[in-house]
């Protein structure tokens, strides 16, 4: 009887294992296809918080590319499995209207290395510029660029209009301390120039492969938010250019740019045209009083990268 149950449970487990091999072989073989397919296209990476380094904070943007060799992006997706998207810059007020060049033959430009792709790359040809690559908001008043102070370009002459744009190159830096600087440079503009509208500018996103711990969009984002802050829509007013530049994901486009810093020199006309849609009236005297409406985003080139050495 004992052996009669040993052959039943032999040929159980020999009918068993016969009906079970088929499932067992296209489960392997499920899996195997499986590992072979290339893995799903992930979400664009999104900014990343990274602690600001005082140490770093004096790196300067340079000849076109950025402080280091900032090509690691070390971002996550969203945990919601929504779209990734820098931090929302702040607002800019409804109380511009659109300009001619001519609105420009009297103002003074003041800026790092974006604004010297301005002065080379531009429209504003009746302009006054006192930019260098480099130059941040804390060091302005030790800066000398073509043998002139902060001091003597702002006493050159009587401007109608004053642009800033400054805070990329100290954006690592503790962001109190740049904009109690930056304060002090809008404050001296105007008891110097008590007769100009003057414009805060925010600074420029940087494309996601450009990003490092020193530089970064939440960074700058944060710092356009102090800048911001400085801004009284009455003789002082904030715009920001990354509403141009961006792309759907709050970073510079990398089609505009080959560093991920500077835009291409050809993209600078468009940056000109959009200031001309930012403007507030002299006096209350309209260049033609044309509501604004966001201007057009270029087309992606990359055939000529501004220089500015």
């Amino acid at each position: 009887m004992n052996k009669f149950k040993q052959c039943t449970y032999t040929v159980l487990l020999i009918l068993t294992c016969f009906l079970a091999s088929p499932l067992i072989v296209h489960k392997i073989w499920t899996t195997s296809t499986a590992a072979k397919k290339p893995p799903a296209a992930v979400a664009p990476p999104v900014v990343e918080t990274k602690e600001k380094s005082a140490d770093n904070g004096d790196e300067q943007l340079s000849g076109g590319q950025p402080a280091d060799d900032a090509h690691a992006t070390t971002a996550a997706a969203p945990a919601d499995g929504g779209t990734a998207t820098a931090e929302t810059t702040p607002a800019q007020p409804d109380i511009f209207v659109k300009s001619e060049l001519s609105y420009f033959d009297n103002a003074l430009f003041i800026g790092d290395s974006r604004t010297v792709g301005i002065k080379e790359y531009g429209d504003f040809k009746n302009s006054d510029f006192f930019c260098d690559q480099g130059l941040s908001a804390y060091k302005i008043n030790d800066a000398k660029i073509n043998g002139m102070t902060f001091d003597g370009a702002i006493d050159a002459k009587q401007y109608g209009k004053v642009y800033v744009m400054l805070g990329i190159n100290e954006v690592g830096m503790d962001h109190e301390y740049v904009l109690t600087a930056y304060r002090a440079i809008v404050e001296k503009i105007k008891v110097h120039q008590p007769d100009a509208i003057i414009y805060v500018q925010g600074n420029l996103h940087v494309s996601s492969f450009a990003e490092d711990g020193v530089i970064n969009n939440a960074g700058i984002d944060d710092l356009n938010k102090g800048i911001a802050s400085l801004a009284d829509n009455k003789r002082v007013f904030y715009i920001d250019i990354n509403e141009l530049y961006d792309d759907e994901y709050g970073y510079f486009n990398s089609g505009y740019t080959t560093d991920g810093v500077h835009p291409l020199a050809m993209y600078y006309t468009q940056w000109c045209e959009w200031l001309c849609t930012k403007t507030v009236p002299v006096g209350g005297a309209a260049a033609p009083a044309e509501t604004t409406q966001p201007a057009s985003a270029p087309a992606a080139d990359t055939t000529t990268v501004a220089s500015t050495t």
